[in-house]
C-alpha cells in the first residue's frame, strides 16, 4: 500500500473537507476527525465502540409469519432510506488517512428492500437456539465483530415473539448493532422512535413512501455532515487564526492538571490477561472464530419508584437537573465502595470521583436535529470525597451543585456579562474553546490507534512537544446521564383495532458499547418516573462481583427507608 500524503492537521476544520459528492456509486464522502478515530477503533480492535441497542415494543396484529415479517423489512428499509448511514458502507481508499462512507442509490424499491434483508435477521428459536434475550445480548458483544465496514455499517436482529394467548397483543424485541461512526445516544433514540413510527404505517403506505426515498434527491436530502464541516471559522482572518490556534496550544500546556481521580474501586486486583472466548451458543448468527480483546459485559437495572421520587425531590430543592443528580448518584455510590474496600484510608488522604461524560456539541451548531454527531468523552467533572458517615442529602445537595457548576461551564453563552466571564469563556476550560482543544485532542488520540503509515500521515498538532500531561489522567469511571427520556413520540394507542396492520408502542431502549481498555460507562436517565442505569464495562478489568455490589449501592443509596426524621440543610 502506498504512503498517503500528510496534510495540515487543520485541514479538516471547519473548512468543508468532507463535502458530499456524487459519483457512478452514490454518494461519498470522507470520514470526518471524529468518525475516523470511532471507525479506527472498530477496525483495528475488535468491533472495539461497536453500539448495541436493545428496543423494545409491544405491538398489536392480526398479522401472522410471512406478512408480518415484510411489514418488519419494509419498516427496516425505510429506516435505513430515511437516515442513510444505517445502511453505508466505510471504504479504504490506497492515498487517504480516513476511511470513505459510501451511500448507494437503489435502482429499484425492490432492490432497497433486497439490499436491506441483507442487514436483517430474524430469530428463530428452533433454528438458532435463541430464547434468552440477555444471554444472547452478551454473545453480540464478545464474539467476532458483527458489522463489516465494507458491506454495512449497522445490522439488525428481530428476536422471536412473546406472544400473549388470545391476544393481539405481542411482545417484539430488536437489537441493533452499530458501527459507533456513524451513531451516538440522541441518534440512536431518534432512530429508534422513528422505527417505530414507521411500524405504525400500513404495508402499502410504508413501500409507497420506498419508492419515494430512493431517488437521488431524497438520498441526498438525508446526507450527514462531518461535524467538523459545522466549526465555525475561530477568527476573520488569517493572522488572527494563527494566534487562536497559537494560544489554544499554549493554553493546553500551561493548564493547570485535574487533580488524580480515586482509582475505580471495582477493579480486579490483577487485570486478566486475555479475554475469554465464548462457548459458540449461536453458531449460526454470530462468528466465534475471533474473540475481541476484551471482554464486554453490560448490566441494566432501575431504582424503585420511591428511590427515584427522592432523587427527583433532592435534584429540584437543589435546583440541579435529572442528569446532576445521576451523576452525583454514581460518584456517591463509588465513593462508599472505595470506603468499603479501603477502611483505614485517612479521610485527607481520599482523592475526589472524577467522572468524565460524553460532550454534545449540538448547541454549538444552532441546531437540536443533526445526527451522529459527538466529542467523546470529556476531561472529567470532580466531586471532592465525602465520607458515609456524613449526612446523606447534605452530601448529595453539595455534591449536585458541584456538579451543577461544573457542567454549566461546557454550555454554550450567546451573551457574556463581564470581562471575566469572557475570559473564562475563552479559557482553555471554557465552551468558547472547547471544540478547538477537543479538536485537537482527537488528532492526538487518533494518532495513537492508527497503523503506523497512517499516523505518520497526521502530523502532531504540537510538532515536538510531548503530550500535555493533563491528558493522560484517568477518571474513576465514564458518566453518560441524560435526563428525562421522552417516549410519546413513539407510542401509540394498543387498545385500538389494528386492522391489517400493526399498531407498534415504543418501551425502552438499553444501549452498550464494546468498550476500551479499563472502562467502565455508565448511563443514567429517568423514563415515566423511574430513575434507570446501564453501564457497559471492560471484563478483564472489572471484576463481576464487584459490580454487582455497586449495583446494590445504586439501589439502596437513596431509598426512602434511608431518610432521617430531620434533614440537615446546605
Amino acid at each position: 500500500m502506498n504512503e498517503p500524503g500528510a496534510r495540515h492537521w487543520l485541514d479538516r476544520y471547519g473548512k468543508g473537507y468532507h463535502a458530499w459528492v456524487r459519483d457512478e456509486n452514490g454518494f461519498s464522502r470522507p470520514c470526518g476527525l471524529i468518525e475516523t478515530r470511532f471507525d479506527s477503533d472498530g477496525r483495528y480492535f475488535g468491533g472495539r465502540a461497536d453500539v448495541n441497542g436493545l428496543l423494545t415494543t409491544t405491538i398489536s396484529t392480526r398479522l401472522l409469519g410471512k406478512e408480518l415479517r415484510q411489514h418488519i423489512l419494509l419498516a427496516f428499509t425505510l429506516l435505513r432510506l430515511r437516515h442513510c448511514l444505517l445502511g453505508a458502507k466505510a471504504e479504504q481508499r490506497t492515498l487517504e488517512v480516513e476511511p470513505w462512507f459510501l451511500v448507494g442509490i437503489p435502482d429499484t424499491a425492490d432492490a432497497a428492500i433486497r439490499d436491506a434483508s441483507l442487514a436483517l435477521r430474524f430469530l428463530d428459536r428452533d433454528v438458532d437456539g435463541v430464547e434468552d434475550v440477555a444471554d444472547f445480548y452478551a454473545h453480540s458483544q464478545n464474539v467476532a465483530r458483527i458489522v463489516k465496514p465494507s458491506e454495512v455499517l449497522a445490522r439488525a436482529f428481530v428476536f422471536p415473539m412473546q406472544e400473549a394467548e388470545g391476544s393481539t397483543r405481542r411482545k417484539l424485541q430488536f437489537l441493533f448493532v452499530m458501527a459507533h461512526e456513524i451513531v451516538d445516544g440522541l441518534s440512536s433514540m431518534n432512530w429508534m422512535a422513528d422505527f417505530t413510527r414507521i411500524m405504525n404505517m400500513p404495508t402499502k403506505e410504508i413501500r409507497q413512501s420506498i419508492e419515494t426515498a430512493i431517488t437521488p434527491e431524497s438520498i441526498q436530502a438525508c446526507l450527514p455532515p462531518a461535524q467538523e464541516d459545522l466549526y465555525a471559522p475561530v477568527a476573520s482572518t488569517k493572522a488572527l487564526t494563527r494566534w487562536f490556534w497559537a494560544i489554544t496550544i499554549v493554553l493546553r500546556h500551561v493548564k493547570k492538571p485535574m487533580p488524580a481521580a480515586f482509582p475505580n474501586p471495582l477493579r480486579r486486583e490483577t487485570p486478566l490477561p486475555a479475554s475469554k472466548p465464548f462457548a459458540p451458543k449461536y453458531p449460526k448468527v454470530f462468528d466465534y472464530s475471533q474473540t475481541p480483546p476484551l471482554n464486554t459485559f453490560y448490566v441494566r437495572f432501575q431504582l424503585s419508584p420511591a428511590a427515584s421520587q427522592r432523587l427527583y425531590r433532592l435534584c429540584k430543592e437543589a435546583k440541579a437537573s435529572i442528569g446532576a443528580g445521576g451523576f452525583v448518584l454514581v460518584g456517591m455510590a463509588m465513593m462508599a465502595l472505595h470506603e468499603s474496600r479501603y477502611p483505614h484510608e485517612p479521610s485527607p488522604s481520599r482523592r475526589p470521583f472524577v467522572g468524565s461524560f460524553p460532550l454534545n456539541p449540538r448547541p454549538f451548531f444552532g441546531t437540536k436535529l443533526l445526527e451522529s454527531v459527538m466529542l467523546a468523552f470529556s476531561k472529567g467533572i470532580v466531586l471532592p470525597f465525602l465520607p458515609s458517615d456524613l449526612d446523606l442529602e447534605t452530601r448529595f445537595r453539595l455534591l449536585v451543585r458541584q456538579a451543577t457548576r461544573q457542567l454549566s461551564a461546557y454550555q454554550k453563552r450567546d451573551r457574556l456579562k463581564t470581562a471575566d466571564d469572557a475570559m473564562s469563556y475563552m479559557g482553555i476550560n471554557g465552551a468558547g474553546r472547547l471544540l478547538a482543544s477537543n479538536y485537537i485532542d482527537g488528532v492526538e488520540k487518533l494518532r495513537e490507534i492508527l497503523p503506523v503509515h497512517l499516523k505518520n500521515a497526521i502530523p502532531p498538532p504540537e510538532g515536538e512537544y510531548a503530550v500535555p500531561v493533563w491528558t493522560l489522567r484517568s477518571s474513576t469511571c465514564g458518566v453518560s446521564s441524560v435526563g428525562r427520556v421522552d417516549w410519546s413520540g413513539a407510542r401509540f394507542d394498543l387498545d385500538a383495532d389494528p386492522g391489517d396492520g400493526v399498531i407498534a408502542s415504543a418501551e425502552s431502549l438499553h444501549s452498550g458499547v464494546r468498550v476500551r481498555d479499563t472502562e467502565f460507562l455508565v448511563g443514567t436517565w429517568g423514563e415515566d418516573g423511574v430513575i434507570g442505569v446501564g453501564v457497559s464495562f471492560d471484563g478483564n478489568f472489572i471484576d463481576e462481583s464487584n459490580v454487582h455490589r455497586w449495583v446494590e449501592k445504586m439501589k439502596s443509596l437513596v431509598e426512602a427507608s434511608d431518610m432521617p426524621e430531620s434533614k440537615s440543610r446546605l
